[in-house]
């Protein structure tokens, strides 16, 4: 493909040769002569490649043909699904799911093999649910969803549109929710609620999603949810927020939109983040957190007095030996 078509099709400005032949798209390090890469910082452009074309931000000069987009990786993003499209598998019904009787199918749909779909359930055209994937009774499915095989929609989850979530995620388990009884045993506190996941939002692999207690546990549109996270009973997240593997969030956290949160990082219970707030891994986030800022550290602190305080971890060995040593001087004063 010439590489000004790529241009026009992904946003972009052409650089130099416009009639320059790509033949696929390829990794910074490894890109050939004849392939686009890209580069999306000056830094990025210190180090040696043998690309042939390169998608650059704006003011970056490529030293090559080139396309110039103000997001060079959104580009790239899109140049790769021009030369790797996916293509969707053929609609239909494996021989060997189980589809109840009064479950409502829209046109286009597929279900693989030994899948199964509950009773009143409804499944959007177009949706696609993969080999092993069980849902539950009164499951909701909006158009274009992808349920990877082996996922567990437990009864009454509800899904809206281009919903993807990857194998062996679990959505809609009971919460963790229980109360003493006063002579040491755990009564548990029934789980009534439902999981609603709002359009647009990538749930990763092996995944949880505890049901609400009594109300919703509820992911806005547009939220990622990278693989092993979970997220407890009656949890709010906003809209277009981002979670690394690992995560934990506890019961009844209220997350705003547009956060970004880092792996293994962990939010305690009743803890409400602001909009546009920004998690480092393996923070522990014990108390509510203003949006807009940046946090790190356990008990998690905005970035300059997480700083402060890594710079005093790295003085404790010496300020201990210097401890020790007056210890030892108020002992014997004569030494």
């Amino acid at each position: 493909m010439r590489l000004s078509e790529i241009a026009d099709q992904i946003g972009g400005e052409v650089i130099g040769q416009g009639d320059f032949e790509v033949r696929d798209v390829a990794d910074y390090a490894a890109a050939a002569s004849d392939l686009l890469s890209c580069a999306d910082s000056p830094q990025r452009m210190e180090r040696p490649t043998a690309a042939g074309a390169l998608i650059v931000p704006p003011g970056v000069d490529p030293g090559r043909p080139g396309i110039r987009c103000e997001n060079p990786l959104l580009g790239f993003a899109r140049a790769v699904e021009l030369f790797r499209p996916v293509e969707a598998p053929p609609p239909g019904i494996h021989s060997t799911a189980q589809i109840a009787e009064d479950a409502r199918l829209g046109e286009g749909v597929r279900v693989e093999a030994h899948a199964s779909v509950g009773p009143g359930s409804e499944i959007g055209e177009g949706s696609r649910i993969g080999a092993g994937a069980r849902l539950g009774e009164g499951v909701r499915l909006g158009p274009a969803c992808v349920i990877h095989p082996n996922v567990v929609l437990y009864p009454g989850v509800s899904l809206g549109a281009r919903v993807v979530v990857h194998a062996g995620a679990v959505i809609g388990s009971d919460g963790f929710g229980y109360v003493p009884d006063g002579s040491g045993a755990l009564v548990k506190f029934p789980q009534r609620g439902t999981v609603v996941i709002e359009d647009d939002v990538e749930i990763g692999a092996n995944a949880t999603i505890d049901r609400a207690a009594l109300a919703e546990t509820r992911i806005g549109r547009g939220t990622k949810i990278d693989n092993i996270v979970q997220i407890a009973h009656n949890v709010t997240i906003g809209e277009n927020c981002a979670l690394a593997g690992l995560v934990g969030i506890s019961g009844s956290v209220r997350i705003g939109s547009g956060v970004l949160i880092g792996g293994q990082a962990g939010v305690a219970d009743h803890v409400e983040i602001g909009d546009g707030a920004r998690i480092a891994g393996k923070t522990g986030v014990t108390k509510s957190l203003e949006g807009g800022k940046t946090y790190m550290d356990t008990p998690a602190a905005e970035r300059a007095e997480a700083g402060r305080r890594v710079a005093a971890y790295r003085r404790l060995p010496s300020l201990f030996r210097r401890v020790s040593a007056l210890e030892e001087k108020l002992k014997d004063p004569g030494a």
